[in-house]
């Protein structure tokens, strides 16, 4: 019996085949289907799996309990200490030290950060377990 999940048994099968490092030819062989039909499945597995992703962001984002807006004109080194005071009141640790929280914002707030200042306003969310997620407002 499989787990509850996006997942259908035969997208589990699939992908654990192709873990093991089986080709798609090799997978629709074992199964008895063709190549195509297994490429279908790979394909809808791995989009089940990032939606699933994505509805995880999101309930972690409606869930965290500090938001913070990063206004535009910030100096992005004035960010980590903004970050850290708020989860210090909130009781929070953050699981990033300053260099590893700047590293977090350089690849997932590129698109608002130009050089060292913000350029266009976002939101960082602070999760209960200390991790950092970024959006826009």
């Amino acid at each position: 019996m499989v787990e509850d999940s996006f997942l259908t048994e035969t997208q589990i099968k699939v992908l654990k085949l192709r873990k093991k490092g089986l080709t798609q030819e090799e997978i629709a062989k074992i199964l008895g289907t063709s190549r195509a039909n297994i490429s279908m499945i790979e394909k809808r597995a791995r989009e089940n799996v990032k939606k699933a992703r994505n509805t995880l962001r999101i309930y972690n984002k409606i869930m965290a309990p500090i938001f913070l807006d990063i206004e535009e004109g910030t100096d992005v080194l004035e960010i980590p200490e903004i970050v850290f005071k708020e989860a210090d009141t909130a009781g929070i640790k953050v699981k990033y030290n300053t260099l590893e929280l700047l590293d977090v914002l350089k690849n997932s707030a590129s698109e608002f950060i130009e050089k060292r200042t913000v350029k266009k306003k976002f939101r960082i969310y602070v999760l209960e377990n200390g991790d950092i997620d970024v959006g826009q407002i």
